[in-house]
């Protein structure tokens, strides 16, 4: 049978149509659908915004908006001031983050664990290995815009009691963590911030704080992104300085019977007396190196900007995040 040029062409764009359109529906029933639930155990998705790198400063407490799947491993280098109780000295810790995106809008979070060497200066108080408190909680990000980019993300943790006395952890009853971060970027030009409050169940064990970042960075090359931060804390209230510090010889003793008018900074809430409506701000500088999509490598140095330094004086930190 012979057909014009006209009509064998149509049949054959009727064809390669066909088979095009059943090969297409063939694929989509191959692969799975994604699924509402734990979406980055299964799908090629990426909750982080391309180019945009996790924050360094205040791990325990600065959480950025972005609903992630991962892992986060620290090691911090922290130095006491002179002038305060401690006298000086110094803590390691060595503290691992978890993330988990139940959806593509909610994560579960833990924000807070890790082991401590605790070396203060003064020879009365014990130096000791412990336990921090663990920190857990959900976030859930209410504008998500990745075209714009911008996203913003409350979140709510609890601040379980659990670590070691001997290490100023496990302090209280307990306390929740609420707090809102937002992030924004123009082209290489990145944003991030957040505000947030400490609210003890125990307010005499405890200090009530208010606490506020900005982060901002800039990616010079793909592998090399410099950052800059600023953070700080506006105490609400203090406690009334019972909590116990271990002493060198054995026993223990209030530190509020020692000292008062300083805080622990983002590792520990002592709750000593003196320290409502005083403010702390301080700054860190460092880099971050996205080797990969889901590898971010980081450094970063943090000191006081503002005459008052609670029980910083400086601190090193370095970082490795692996995400889905």
């Amino acid at each position: 049978m012979r057909c014009s040029n006209r009509s064998c062409l149509a049949v054959r764009s009727a064809a390669l149509a066909a088979i095009a359109w059943f090969s297409a529906v063939g694929a989509a029933q191959a692969l799975p659908p994604c699924p509402t639930w734990f979406p980055d155990f299964r799908c090629e998705r990426h909750g982080r915004y391309e180019g945009f790198v996790p924050t360094m400063m205040h791990p325990y407490l600065f959480e950025d908006p972005f609903i992630t799947t991962g892992v986060s491993a620290w090691g911090i280098y922290h130095e006491f001031p002179p002038d305060m109780v401690l006298d000086g000295g110094n803590l390691w810790d060595a503290a691992l983050q978890a993330r988990v995106a139940i959806t593509d809008r909610v994560a579960f979070i833990a924000t807070k664990d890790g082991f401590v060497n605790f070396r203060p200066g003064l020879d009365a108080i014990d130096k000791d290995y412990g336990f921090t408190d663990i920190t857990v909680g959900l976030k859930g990000a209410l504008i998500d815009k990745p075209d714009v980019p911008f996203i913003l993300t409350p979140s709510l943790r609890f601040q379980m009691p659990v670590g070691s006395q001997g290490v100023l952890q496990g302090n209280g009853n307990g306390a929740f963590i609420p707090a809102i971060a937002t992030a924004w970027g123009y082209e290489k030009f990145h944003v991030i911030a957040d505000f947030g409050g400490q609210f003890p169940l125990d307010t005499d064990k405890q200090s009530t704080s208010l606490f506020y970042h900005l982060h901002l960075d800039y990616a010079l090359f793909r592998y090399f992104v410099p950052f800059f931060e600023v953070g700080g804390f506006h105490y609400l209230d203090g406690g009334d300085g019972s909590t116990r510090v271990n002493l060198d010889q054995g026993g223990s003793i209030p530190i509020g019977a020692a000292a008062s008018g300083f805080e622990g900074y983002d590792y520990a809430n002592l709750g000593l007396r003196g320290v409502a409506n005083k403010n702390l701000l301080a700054y860190s500088l460092g880099i971050r190196v996205p080797v990969t999509e889901h590898v971010i490598l980081g450094a970063a140095y943090e000191a006081p900007l503002t005459h008052r330094r609670d029980v910083l004086k400086q601190r090193a930190a370095v970082n490795v995040t692996l995400e889905f």
